[in-house]
């Protein structure tokens, strides 16, 4: 939601002037005609970008998150108030900034706005999906269950991420020592060996000569290729920035040998959960689907998704449009959504499918770094030894040429 500041009259002709929360301008408008206010002028509320040092350390850690949100839930079902419960936080986190948000929100509710509304003027802190769930828990009375399910919710989210970015550190790691050794080796190792032929060229051979050619490139011309390097980066950032760069980067992303599998479960595992969390907090179906969509990347299968959404809008089910969907949802899952329709428990079958691929996420992660070092291992193998045979090779011819 957004902060809208408005100036207007209510029913006596009086000048009034507020800040009222909503989705949309319109929404808003809709709001203050409901209280008996005609709107003059409206604007969104603009959080100032001006730079400040102070800005740099506006950080709070996904473990800071998951504290509030563990310790936040046990309060308010213990029966503590809201403000109470912000206020004992705040004394208790060491991240100053946090500390001051949590203090902030604490003197929004005394003046009279919802958790939700205060929770909302924190965009950057707390995502719309839990915005949601909490103003869902707020009407429905069940604001304590909500947050107890939202903390089991992000600790689930939160192991996935970091399974998934301990998978990819070790490629990131191997990586970067073959390109030290190979950099190593062609700038320093091969130059001083071939100082022995430098007046014998006629007894080099050809994969010598190119390791040369790649050799002298690195020694004198490194700043072109920096430069290319750079200019790749910059080209694909813009590319990917573009709608039809980003499709075809999705694309790609769902089918890398080894990461594309993990990819599309994580993916899978996400949806499930986020929308088995919303429809047990009670969310709208639509609005529900429409935030699980925002938190999908890949943006093949939230497509997927808004087709499936469309469906619902119609009065249709999931698990027909799941169906045409066949290469982003298995045939498993298009059984289960069915069978959880059936039955009325769709919010429990949803979980068990999300619970199942968070298991399929740590057999790909598993698969990867069991295939990742032999693989890498071979690579590398493979160019040092491209080197060490142009090195060697000259001496062969040299002892030919002495016979």
């Amino acid at each position: 939601m957004v902060l809208f500041v408005y100036q207007g009259v209510d029913q006596a002709g009086k000048p009034v002037s507020g800040e009222e929360f909503g989705e949309t301008q319109a929404v808003v408008i809709t709001n203050l005609q409901g209280k008996g206010i005609s709107v003059i002028e409206i604007r969104a509320q603009v959080a100032s970008h001006e730079f400040s040092l102070g800005k740099l350390f506006r950080h709070v850690s996904s473990k800071e998150m998951r504290f509030f949100y563990n310790n936040f839930a046990t309060l308010i079902n213990a029966g503590i108030a809201l403000r109470s419960g912000l206020f004992a936080l705040s004394e208790q986190i060491e991240n100053v900034y946090f500390a001051d948000v949590l203090r902030q929100m604490a003197s929004s509710i005394e003046r009279g706005k919802s958790f939700s509304e205060s929770l909302a003027i924190f965009p950057n802190l707390f995502s719309p999906l839990f915005i949601a769930l909490v103003k869902a828990g707020e009407e429905g009375g069940m604001l304590d269950s909500i947050l107890l399910q939202y903390a089991a919710y992000a600790d689930s989210q939160d192991k996935i991420k970091s399974r998934v970015a301990g998978a990819l550190v070790l490629p990131g790691i191997v990586s970067m020592v073959a390109v030290i050794v190979v950099v190593a080796l062609l700038t320093f190792v091969f130059p001083t060996f071939m100082e022995l032929f430098k007046d014998k060229p006629q007894l080099l051979p050809a994969p010598t000569k190119w390791v040369m050619a790649c050799s002298v490139f690195l020694r004198y011309h490194y700043l072109q290729l920096l430069g290319c390097i750079l200019l790749f980066i910059i080209c694909l950032y813009n590319i990917l920035k573009t709608k039809g760069g980003w499709v075809a980067f999705c694309k790609i992303q769902l089918k890398l040998p080894l990461l594309g599998n993990l990819f599309r479960r994580m993916y899978l595992a996400r949806f499930s959960h986020t929308l088995s969390a919303l429809l047990k907090g009670s969310v709208p179906i639509i609005r529900a689907l429409d935030l699980t969509i925002g938190i999908i990347p890949n943006v093949l299968i939230a497509n997927a998704i808004m087709r499936i959404r469309e469906s619902v809008e119609k009065g249709g089910g999931f698990a027909l449009p799941m169906s045409m969907e066949k290469d982003i949802f298995p045939s498993m899952v298009i059984l289960m959504v069915h069978v959880g329709e059936t039955t009325g428990n769709f919010d429990k079958m949803l979980e068990k499918v999300g619970l199942y691929y968070d298991e399929e996420v740590n057999d790909a992660i598993n698969i990867i770094l069991t295939s990742i070092e032999p693989i890498m291992t071979v690579l590398i193998g493979g160019v040092v030894l491209i080197i060490s045979m142009a090195m060697f090779l000259p001496m062969f011819n040299l002892t030919q040429a002495m016979r």
